[in-house]
């Protein structure tokens, strides 16, 4: 996909005269080389990834901006620019991150109205500068858009990717933080409750994960994760069964015993696809094998967290009563089904898609004389 916006050759090298860093192009098909425009594969630009795109997640206040490691890199140096090509922020990483964030200020987005940027990545050798490129890209794929109200986004630092594991009696806590390439860790506040609101177990700790113990079988517990550095939270439920799961009378005592957590964790689907509709959006995904249904989640703005929308045994739905013109986020998860303790056994969740329902467009006719 090409811009209709072109740079020419003159404007740019008056850019690159007067500036002493490598100028980040706001299109996507040409690359800058000594000040002259040419158009360029961005695929094949640079194979050796020297340059690459940054990946743009939004949070409330935040960009975080992610990319693939270069194994020699020293350091990276990540450009966002806007639409024009002007560089608006230089950040410079050391090179055992591959992420940072970028505070909402930097953008500068005017009241009710949003903007889009471009941010990519130059991963520079131990001693090198930046300015030894004088040529980078600004791909499709780096392009990203700020709304001057980000409220609408989830907290930065929430956990995600909240799973559970039974072991030895004990109810295995662990989730991601999208902050896990900071130095210092973030300190989360864990606490377990049971279905009258009591707290049955609480702790503070700088890992991603927890051992609850003392919950009874069969019971339900609401799991609370707050990230106190982020001030973030996260939340999600869970109905434990002891690890130790005994076999029905009659069948064979070899293996008399079955441990839940021996049991492989299904994968996410491997592409999560969407179509939008009127008032509706249709959800499909890839087969997982081993997969007895399929979870789909979207998430709720009031509770800033993914809610539980359907569960089933194909490999589509279609979420109804919509409004169009908004933007949904969806994610599937795979889930196996225990006969023996007749409960499901949550897979990975998928990445989130987005979905924004349409009307139809309304057909124009001519009429003839």
């Amino acid at each position: 996909m090409k811009y209709s916006m072109k740079i020419t050759a003159s404007i740019m090298a008056a850019v690159m005269a007067v500036s002493s860093v490598p100028f980040c192009a706001g299109a996507v098909d040409f690359i800058v080389v000594d000040g002259t425009t040419q158009t360029s594969d961005v695929v094949s630009a640079t194979t050796d990834k020297a340059v690459q795109n940054a990946v743009a997640e939004l949070y409330d206040g935040c960009v975080k901006l992610s990319w693939a490691e270069v194994p020699y890199a020293g350091a990276y140096a990540v450009k966002i620019c806007d639409k024009d090509g002007k560089v608006v922020k230089s950040l410079y990483v050391h090179k055992k991150f591959k992420a940072v964030t970028v505070p909402e200020t930097v953008f500068g987005v005017e009241h009710n109205k949003s903007a889009d940027f471009f941010a990519c990545v130059i991963a520079l050798r131990t001693g090198e500068s930046d300015n030894a490129y004088t040529s980078f890209y600004a791909p499709e794929t780096s392009r990203f858009t700020v709304p001057s109200d980000m409220s609408k986004f989830p907290d930065y630092g929430t956990a995600y990717s909240i799973s559970f594991l039974v072991k030895d009696g004990k109810l295995l806590i662990g989730w991601k933080n999208p902050n896990d390439f900071a130095e210092d860790k973030d300190l989360f506040s864990v606490s377990v409750e049971d279905e009258s609101g009591k707290t049955v177990y609480t702790t503070s700790t700088k890992n991603t994960y927890v051992e609850a113990s003392g919950l009874k079988d069969n019971k339900k517990y609401k799991v609370k994760i707050y990230n106190k550095t982020q001030s973030a939270m996260a939340d999600a439920e869970y109905t434990f069964v002891s690890d130790m799961v005994q076999n029905k009378p009659g069948q064979s005592g070899e293996n008399s015993y079955v441990k839940k957590d021996s049991v492989t964790k299904l994968p996410a689907p491997l592409t999560v696809k969407v179509k939008n509709g009127d008032k509706r959006a249709t959800i499909s995904w890839s087969k997982v094998d081993g997969a007895d249904a399929y979870r789909i989640y979207m998430y709720d703005a009031n509770s800033k967290s993914y809610k539980r929308k359907a569960t089933v045994k194909g490999t589509k739905y279609t979420i109804k009563k919509l409004t169009n013109g908004k933007t949904y986020k969806f994610k599937v998860m795979p889930v196996k089904y225990d006969k023996m303790t007749k409960t499901y056994t949550a897979g990975t969740a998928s990445k989130v898609v987005k979905a924004v329902p349409k009307a139809p467009e309304k057909s124009s006719k001519v009429k003839s004389n």
